[in-house]
């Protein structure tokens, strides 16, 4: 054969191994036949299974959410609902608001127990001394004086001194609101306020006997109508208008819906977005956003814990108004919607004769003026 044939040939078998490295190569990229594996369904949770209010806590299964609906036919405006410049405008009037981030209700965990946040919250020198005066001032009619701060603090209650702190805070950067307009009594809203904290705290731990997340209810129950003292902020004149057609009509059906005509929104979504821009918990801003569930309801989307949380504050707010301690402007407090669907069928058993819950409301009410005049007087002198 001649040299050209070998050369033919050679060339030929490099091409062939070639090609078989090539294949070879392909083979092991293509991925192994899959196995297929069939899972078995989940087990079904039996459909009796005891609900979180019945065995003590206030949260079911992570992500279940729940709805209440109410028979009035008509429902506050959210904030997606309200027009998208009044939002911008309602926005800007916050952010001019006295900010409260370095103020100690903000830094306060709520999670801690009462007992914890009284103490935090009484541990500012200021407050101390106007506790010991107030608490040893002749509206109580001690037979001995306290001079710990940790027996004031016993005697008067944990949720009562975290609540006349935190009303102090709040009025300092309020208190303008009262004074561009006459028919706002400033007083009166507090010890509402004062009142729904103490009733959510009496629901909680004599009725349902409940102790999860109560530091953040009772806070919001606090709270929960600092939505009102926007109105002044974001128009005075038609604040003034409002809240004297208020006090002049007693009798109006439904308040809130006197807001939204004037305003374009209510006191829930703006006391909930003033909430969220002092950087209060979250927690504690879903519920003064939610606190009108007992009448209006709410729809779906609503968590567990936060429709918890706002049925004992709405009925705490029927408590306040069934011992007059209603708010002083008029606003919803019926329960038309069968709140037992959340807090269990003990809520039923809550009545406002209650001598326990009256005993603690009138100390409420006679600390809140005690602290007041207090105030007014400058701080606590040496001997105390």
């Amino acid at each position: 054969m001649s040299p050209i044939a070998y050369l033919v040939i050679f060339l030929l078998v490099l091409v062939l191994i070639y090609l078989l490295i090539l294949l070879r190569a392909v083979k092991k990229k293509q991925p192994p036949a899959q196995r297929i594996i069939r899972r078995q369904p989940a087990e079904k949770k039996p459909e009796t299974e005891p609900s979180s209010i019945e065995t003590g806590d206030a949260q079911k299964p992570v992500g279940q959410t729940v709805e209440l609906q109410s028979k009035l036919g008509w429902q506050p405006v959210s904030r997606s609902q309200v027009e998208v410049e009044t939002i911008w405008r309602l926005e800007h009037t916050l952010r001019e608001l006295p900010e409260m981030g370095d103020a100690p209700i903000v830094q306060i965990d709520y999670s801690m127990e009462p007992r914890e946040i009284a103490i935090v919250l009484a541990s500012n020198p200021l407050y101390a001394a106007k506790i010991l005066k107030t608490v040893n001032s002749a509206a109580f009619g001690l037979r001995y004086r306290i001079d710990s701060l940790q027996r004031a603090i016993t005697f008067l209650g944990y949720n009562q001194v975290k609540n006349i702190i935190c009303q102090h805070v709040l009025r300092s950067k309020l208190h303008e609101v009262q004074a561009e307009n006459e028919h706002f009594d400033l007083i009166g809203f507090w010890k509402h306020s004062h009142a729904v904290s103490v009733c959510a705290e009496y629901i909680l731990r004599e009725v349902l006997h409940h102790s999860r997340n109560s530091g953040v209810i009772t806070t919001a129950a606090l709270m929960h109508d600092i939505g009102w003292v926007v109105f002044g902020h974001y128009d005075p004149q038609a604040a003034a208008r409002f809240y004297k057609k208020l006090f002049e009509e007693s009798d109006i059906e439904n308040p809130m819906a006197v807001e939204e005509e004037i305003f374009g929104f209510n006191h829930l979504v703006a006391g909930k977005m003033l909430a969220e821009e002092w950087k209060i918990p979250k927690a504690i801003c879903e519920l003064i956003g939610n606190h009108h569930c007992g009448t209006f309801g709410f729809e779906s989307g609503v968590d567990r814990e936060t429709a918890f949380g706002a049925c004992v504050i709405s009925k705490a707010e029927q408590l306040t108004a069934q011992m007059d301690l209603s708010h002083p402007l008029p606003e919803p407090h019926q329960i038309t919607v069968d709140i037992s669907e959340i807090l269990g069928p003990q809520s039923e058993e809550i009545r406002q004769g209650s001598v326990k819950l009256r005993e603690e409301l009138d100390k409420t009410m006679k600390f809140i003026e005690e602290f007041n005049q207090a105030e007014q007087n400058g701080p606590a002198n040496g001997s105390v």
